[in-house]
């Protein structure tokens, strides 16, 4: 049987990245999959050492995922089984013009199956009616819907689609400024009973891998993505067990007036407060063991442990 060809967009980004490390940790990667790994820049550090680090199962598409055509045109028609699309807010290019000419071009081109990684916005059921009052939330979910709809309306089951839907990275919490003016933040905006969602970026990798080796079992399924729920004082103990010391964080007077400056980001940790994501991590962990936050400080962090 000739191995699936399954295009990764970032994939040496975060996201993208780890979808490419969980399709080849699944047992007998190197035939069951060819990863056609798309890329802006192919003479990357990262590109090329994807490419040496799993030669024959990787390969490089440099190209932009707002401009497909080109993408598309150099590979054999229908020879794509599958595609993981990730967009990136904050780009000179909307997220809305980044995925939906690439889902356009990918069933044009005869891709089978679509996964979209998006966001949670209140849970499962909840996330299809609540856009929420967040630039890029919004712009995600405006996303969901042109794919779901566009599948509902090809005559024949020509697509099928998953998308998956992460709550807040614990790896915002990796060492460096970010770290600091996250929980920053965290600490503005939030009350001390308050508990945020996370999840590492491992975990949807792992949930990316499995949508895309099966999509028969995830077709038409909208999953939000969790692996703990705190509250910023649990993580900070946690923290001070796993990795000694004090979690990190800049005067919280920076945090709120960075939530002032940056409006989306004021919406995002309003969010959190008002409704807070509403991902079912006992159901997910039922699907596969998910990382709570002790396990990524251990395992999937980069901070020094005991």
């Amino acid at each position: 049987m000739a191995p699936q060809n399954i295009l990764v967009v970032g994939a040496t980004g975060q996201q993208g990245g780890a979808v490419v490390k969980s399709l080849l940790d699944l047992p007998e990667s190197s035939s069951r999959f060819h990863i056609l790994a798309l890329t802006r820049n192919a003479q990357s550090e990262r590109a090329k050492h994807l490419v040496s680090e799993h030669n024959g199962t990787v390969s490089l598409i440099e190209g932009d995922d707002a401009n497909p055509g080109p993408i598309f045109a150099s590979q054999p028609e229908g020879s794509i089984d599958s595609i993981f699309i990730v967009t990136v807010p904050g780009q000179k290019t909307p997220e809305e013009q980044q995925a939906i000419p690439l889902i356009d071009a990918a069933v044009a081109h005869g891709v089978k199956h679509i996964v979209f990684s998006s966001v949670d916005r209140g849970g499962d059921e909840k996330s299809w009616t609540n856009p929420t009052d967040i630039k890029h939330f919004l712009a995600k979910h405006n996303i969901e819907l042109y794919l779901r709809d566009k599948a509902d309306k090809e005559a024949g089951g020509k697509f099928t689609w998953t998308i998956l839907r992460p709550v807040c990275f614990m790896d915002n919490m990796n060492p460096g400024m970010l770290c600091y003016m996250f929980t920053a933040m965290w600490d503005a905006a939030l009350k001390p009973d308050t508990k945020l969602q996370l999840v590492g970026v491992r975990d949807i990798g792992v949930f990316g891998a499995k949508a895309l080796s099966d999509p028969a079992k995830w077709s038409g399924r909208a999953v939000s993505l969790a692996g703990d729920e705190l509250t910023l004082a649990e993580a900070r103990e946690i923290f001070h067990r796993v990795v000694g010391g004090t979690l990190p964080q800049t005067f919280t007077f920076l945090g709120r007036a960075l939530m002032w400056g940056v409006k989306e980001m004021g919406d995002m940790f309003a969010f959190f407060e008002r409704e807070g994501y509403g991902a079912d991590i006992e159901a997910l962990n039922q699907e596969a063991p998910m990382q709570n936050f002790e396990a990524w400080l251990r395992d999937g962090s980069k901070w020094p442990r005991q």
